[in-house]
């Protein structure tokens, strides 16, 4: 029983999985090809729909993609191109080729037989059917232009984006990103109470110990308990920077008071690879904007200095149509990529949320360029 189970459903995806695989890469291929090819009448290709995000097991992606509304459009569009071509290019065919025979009946008619319709035609007869023919010729000139419009209106009509793809496809970004910012925030706060728990919280728990034992030894041994106070003193000092640190990485006071200039030149400083810095802006994007606009640069610097082996880097920002332009370029080795969990992935996720996108050029052997364009409307 199971094995004729197995072969009844070997058999049909043999006759119909394979085909309708088939007619879906034929309707992909063909479609985008006719987009293209609309620019001949339209001046600019015709736009491809976002697809679906197929997600989940091999029967739940196939079902997704099966549920494009625009792929069965492209499909419809391909099985209605060969009767529509046929019609449109019999009748231009036949409409140019009566023009032709028309224009050239002159020259042609001394070789014709004396039997044939050129044969007994007279001078002014023959001036009539070149007139005709030019008539004609403005006809077929207009049928044409109309087949030609009317096809690349139904290669509109079927092969655009329509208002429901691009809404849906909105939708299911904007999804994407919200998950992917709230799962950059989760990580960040777990690696920032990593970081308290492991960090700053074990050296004032080590405070806390050397200043108890300095209070029991200050009677007896005061020499003791000095030092005892000397090396709780310099823990604390490190605790400070480690603290100091740590809140720079939630937000960096000098951001908020001075902006990006200041801040990103204050990055440039600690970062061990010298680093050009260059921010054209005459004035403040907004708040979302330029802290996301940091956090790019302070992500790229740091993977500049701890795996990037560079020599230099340098880091530009400007405005440009509307959008807030960070650039940081490296001439070390290359290989940085969007990997999930990378700190590039949480960078991207980050600016992904804010509307904007980022782009990752790092060919093997260098330079990396990493560009990140922000939202900021005028």
């Amino acid at each position: 029983m199971l094995g004729g189970l197995a072969t009844g459903l070997g058999l049909s995806f043999l006759l119909f999985g394979i085909p309708l695989l088939a007619a879906i890469g034929v309707a992909r291929l063909g479609s985008n090809t006719e987009r293209v090819r609309a620019a001949l009448v339209l001046g600019a290709p015709i736009d491809r729909p976002p697809r679906p995000i197929a997600r989940g097991k091999f029967l739940a992606r196939w079902r997704t993609r099966l549920s494009d509304r625009a792929l069965w459009k492209e499909v419809g569009y391909m099985l209605a191109l060969g009767p529509v071509g046929v019609i449109s290019g019999t009748l231009t065919i036949a409409l140019w080729s009566t023009v032709i025979a028309a224009l050239a009946s002159p020259a042609v008619a001394s070789a014709a037989p004396p039997q044939s319709l050129l044969g007994g035609v007279s001078a002014a007869g023959f001036v009539l059917v070149v007139g005709g023919g030019l008539l004609l010729a403005v006809v077929a000139t207009a049928v044409t232009h109309g087949l030609a419009v009317g096809g690349t209106a139904i290669a509109r009509g079927l092969l655009a984006p329509d208002e429901r793809a691009i809404l849906a496809a909105r939708v299911t970004t904007l999804e994407a990103t919200r998950a992917a910012a709230v799962e950059s925030a989760d990580a960040r706060l777990r690696r920032l109470e990593r970081d308290l728990h492991d960090g700053a919280q074990h050296r004032l728990a080590f405070i806390a110990m050397e200043l108890d034992r300095a209070r029991s030894k200050l009677a007896d041994d005061p020499e003791g308990a000095s030092e005892l106070l000397a090396r709780a003193h310099e823990e604390s000092k490190r605790a400070m920077v480690e603290l100091r640190d740590l809140v720079r990485g939630i937000h960096p006071s000098v951001l908020t008071d001075r902006g990006l200039d200041a801040a990103v030149s204050g990055l440039a400083e600690r970062c061990p690879v010298p680093v050009d810095v260059e921010v054209r802006l005459e004035d403040r994007p907004p708040d979302a904007v330029e802290t996301g606009a940091y956090y790019v640069v302070a992500e790229a610097l740091t993977n500049v200095g701890k795996h990037a082996q560079a020599n230099r880097a340098t880091v530009e920002i400007r405005r440009d149509d509307g959008r807030l332009v960070v650039e940081v370029r490296d001439d070390g080795r290359g290989g940085a990529a969007r990997v999930s969990g990378s700190g590039l992935e949480g960078l991207a996720q980050r600016v992904e949320a804010l509307d904007g996108t980022l782009n990752i050029d790092s060919p093997t052997g260098g330079p990396t360029v990493i560009t990140a364009e922000l939202p900021w409307p005028s």
